[in-house]
Parts: structure tokens; C-alpha cells; sequence
């Protein structure tokens, strides 16, 4: 017998602002408590990728953003489910990122990002981002 996995999609935002990434700490009582992370969350059913991000980061930041453009996909099993971690990238918002879930949220350049303790899934979509960083920003 098979046995399948469940599959969870989650999105996160690779937010960009003056050539800096916002990173968000997870709180206490989150999985991987005192982890940097990119922020969003779970695809809920009947939404595309972009909207449940656009969501999430209203949620926990309370910004307005629209996801620029797809940048890669990471999966993971994770207590007996698979998580399917996509990463978009986000160059434009309105407002101010507040940590309204997280601890608390920090600007870094991409590569200074590598020195914090990243959740082990965001590492992957961290060096995809930072190859393909160089043809973003010539769009």
C-alpha cells in the first residue's frame, strides 16, 4: 500500500524594496519558532498562487503588493506532509510592512540574508532568487 502524503501549496513573497529583501522572524508558538522567513502562507482552495499571496501579506504585513513574477518552487516533507513552497518575487507595495504575526521584520540585502538563521525551505528559494536576480531587474 501507498501511502500519499498530503500536499500543502504555500507562497512567499520575496519582497524587494532600495535593492533590500524584507525578512520576517516567526513567532513563539509558530513551527520553526525564531526562524527568518519570507512572509506568506497556505494556498487556500479556489485560489491561484498570486491571490493567496496578495492575501497573506495583507494578513501578516498589511501591505497592499501584487507578485511581479514567479521565482522557483521547493518542496519538503514536513511532519507526514509535503509542503510545495513557491517563491514570487514582489518589487512593488503601498504601505508599510508591520509585523502584525511575526516577531518582528528586518530589510537586508540578498546576501547579508544568508547570515540569518533562514527556515531550511526559504534557503533553496533564497540562491534562486539571487541567480536569477540580475534579469529581474532588467524588465
Amino acid at each position: 500500500m501507498i501511502h500519499m502524503l498530503k500536499t500543502i501549496d504555500v507562497v512567499a513573497a520575496i519582497i524587494e524594496r532600495n535593492g533590500q529583501i524584507l525578512l520576517a522572524q516567526r513567532p513563539a508558538h509558530a513551527d520553526q519558532p525564531g526562524m527568518w522567513e519570507f512572509a506568506g502562507g497556505k494556498v487556500e482552495p479556489g485560489e491561484t498562487q498570486a491571490q493567496a499571496l496578495t492575501r497573506e501579506l495583507q494578513e501578516e504585513l498589511g501591505i497592499v503588493a501584487q507578485p511581479k513574477c514567479y521565482i522557483a518552487s521547493h518542496q519538503r516533507e514536513v511532519s507526514a506532509r509535503l509542503i510545495h513552497l513557491h517563491a514570487w518575487w514582489v518589487p512593488h507595495f503601498s504601505g508599510e510592512p508591520t509585523a502584525h504575526y511575526h516577531s518582528q521584520l528586518r530589510w537586508c540585502s540578498p546576501q547579508e540574508v544568508l547570515t540569518f538563521n533562514l527556515a531550511p525551505a526559504d534557503i533553496p528559494l533564497l540562491e534562486a532568487f539571487i541567480a536569477q536576480r540580475a534579469s529581474l531587474l532588467s524588465r
